[in-house]
């Protein structure tokens, strides 16, 4: 081995320790379980030499001699040996099965909690079926892989050094010919562990990629069938399928060539140890009793060393596991930079941005180039520009779901890094173009605009405001109705009101509205209008417009190009300038009237 393989080597050896110390971390949390579980696996593993060791007198005492002793206890003491390893393996199965779920169970807890904290960049790169299978896949797989690799090994460790020991007891000359092996059998298995542990990585990569397309396939099930692509989405979840199938033929060849090739060299060394024994020519050779329990002795640790290098396979599926959970569990949560309390009754709701820069990691440009707005309280205000000119990416930094890189942003004259991002959070309400609902009741989805605090009449008055209460009093559980996954069974005015009366229960004093009334139908638009209008009232408004048509009476509108704004002003004024404003506005109606 070069030393560039050397070096490797060590640093997966060092890389697999810390993995595995992280684990028993959360194992030792319950570690008198563990305990009584490892000591239940040593009874077990010490049974086997006992079932050898009981070879030498069932045959020597009780069939050659006919020692009516050995004849009535030697049965007994077999009976007894199974009955201890019986009870022994009900009993660690028992304990390992009720820590695996709760260290499960734990970390599982850990990687939720610091989900959900993640920042909004994170969430940028890294797709939510990734995320998904870390937490449900990988942990499972993990502990799975951990637990019974670990009770393997403790259990065929103790079973082998029992049976070494009591070979070398009955003939230590022949169990020194035995023992040759060994260090071919552990160079073998060095070498396919760095396979499968490559196999592996590249194997829970491919898994994730086609639990994401599978999900986006299922999901997106009506645009498949509308532009009748699912031809194409069937190949391509096919070839990875068939990708993933070719991972798992390599590791079978990896992981199958152990077994056979180390029960070849066993068998070299245990014929040259028979060989030996029938030819040497010794004063006190073995009795048959001692021969037969020597070569039971010999077999038992075979099967034991087979079951060992089984357990390579798991080991590194286990640790490719642990590498991707505790990636995502070393993830840095949102930085809480600010210590300072917000009373939301005195809030005004003014907005500034003064020298505003940002841009997105592994942009070619900045999103925000030393942008500078002062939004007065109780202003309507919209952000009109080209797709890409920064509007969607300003609002974001209001409730810190990005944090600025230059500049600073205030809220009624304090930055807003100063406060605690749950309290800056407090005082925004956002209705998104891309309205989202969970799988539940109406009154659910109305209530989480303030969770565990929203009460029955609170909710009704929402939704009486949202100009939601005519179309949810036809529904048929009216406030308990389930609208299905995404809002499915809801149309596009109601998912909208629905989110407007989640807006409206939080009784933030700024309002985000990204919006999307250009996909409604004339009556649902609006309605939507009408309760825009009753929840902007007292309350700061930013608008991101689509349809020009839809901001012509605010009281601002911010024109944006390329991370700058280039025009402020109203609609009159703006259109008397006929600059970039009255150039969209042109074309707009131009593609309107088309």
């Amino acid at each position: 081995m070069d030393l560039a393989s050397q070096k490797k080597v060590h640093t997966n050896l060092r890389k697999s320790i810390r993995l595995y110390k992280r684990l028993v971390a959360y194992v030792f949390v319950y570690k008198w379980v563990f305990i009584l579980g490892i000591v239940l696996v040593i009874a077990f593993s010490l049974t086997t030499p006992g079932v050898a060791m009981l070879m030498k007198p069932l045959l020597d005492g009780s069939f050659v001699e006919r020692d009516p002793v050995y004849i009535l206890w030697t049965p007994i003491a077999l009976i007894v040996i199974f009955a201890v390893r019986g009870l022994a393996a009900y009993l660690n199965s028992l304990c390992f099965s009720w820590m695996t779920s709760k260290v499960v169970y734990d970390i599982q807890g850990v990687l939720i909690d610091r989900v959900v904290y993640l920042p909004t960049r994170f969430y940028d790169t890294n797709s939510s079926s990734q995320i998904i299978a870390r937490i449900s896949l990988d942990v499972n797989r993990l502990m799975s892989a951990a637990t019974t690799a670990l009770i393997t090994m403790v259990r065929e460790t103790v079973t082998i050094i029992g049976l070494l020991t009591w070979i070398f007891i009955l003939d230590w000359v022949l169990s020194l010919i035995i023992v040759t092996s060994t260090p071919i059998i552990m160079m073998l298995a060095q070498a396919v562990a760095r396979r499968l542990r490559s196999i592996h990585h590249i194997a829970m990569h491919q898994s994730a990629i086609f639990l994401q397309h599978l999900q986006e396939v299922t999901a997106n099930h009506r645009l498949v069938k509308l532009f009748q692509t699912a031809k194409y989405e069937v190949s391509r979840l096919d070839e990875i399928a068939n990708e993933l199938r070719r991972l798992k033929f390599k590791e079978s060849v990896a992981d199958g060539l152990t077994v056979p090739v180390a029960e070849f060299v066993s068998t070299v060394a245990i014929a040259g140890a028979i060989y030996f024994t029938l030819t040497r020519d010794l004063t006190d050779p073995l009795t048959v009793g001692g021969f037969v329990s020597f070569m039971a002795a010999l077999a038992l640790i075979t099967s034991a060393m087979k079951r060992l290098l089984r357990i390579n396979n798991m080991i590194q599926s286990g640790l490719a596991a642990a590498e991707r959970v505790f990636f995502l569990m070393d993830q840095n949560p949102e930085i809480e930079t600010g210590n300072r309390n917000i009373d939301l009754q005195s809030m005004k709701g003014s907005i500034s941005f003064e020298d505003i820069t940002f841009n997105y990691p592994e942009a070619v440009k900045s999103s925000l180039n030393g942008l500078n707005l002062q939004i007065e309280p109780c202003q309507t205000v919209a952000l009109v520009g080209a797709s890409g000119s920064g509007k969607t990416t300003l609002t974001s930094l209001i409730p810190r779901l990005y944090e600025i890189q230059g500049g600073q942003l205030k809220i009624d004259g304090v930055d807003v890094r100063e406060y605690k991002i749950s309290e800056v959070r407090n005082l925004v309400s956002f209705v998104s173009q891309d309205v989202f609902m969970f799988d539940d009741t109406v009154s659910a989805n109305i209530a989480y605009g303030d969770f565990g605090f929203a009460t029955e009449e609170a909710i009704y008055q929402a939704a009486k405001s949202a100009y939601a209460l005519e179309f949810i009093e036809q529904l048929p559980k009216k406030f308990d109705t389930i609208v299905g996954e995404k809002g499915v069974r809801l149309s596009g005015g109601q998912k909208q009101r629905i989110a407007i009366a989640r807006a409206f229960i939080k009784d933030a004093p700024i309002l985000i509205f990204d919006e999307a009334t250009s996909a409604l139908d004339t009556r649902s638009e609006y309605e939507v209008r009408q309760a825009l209008h009753a929840i902007g009232e007292g309350r700061t408004v930013i608008i991101i417009a689509h349809r020009l048509s839809s901001i012509e009476h605010v009281d601002r509108i911010v024109v944006m190009s390329e991370g700058k704004i280039v025009e402020d002003g109203d609609h009159q004024s703006l259109m008397d300038l006929r600059g970039y404003y009255y150039d969209l506005y042109t074309v707009y109606h131009q593609n309107d009237e088309t």
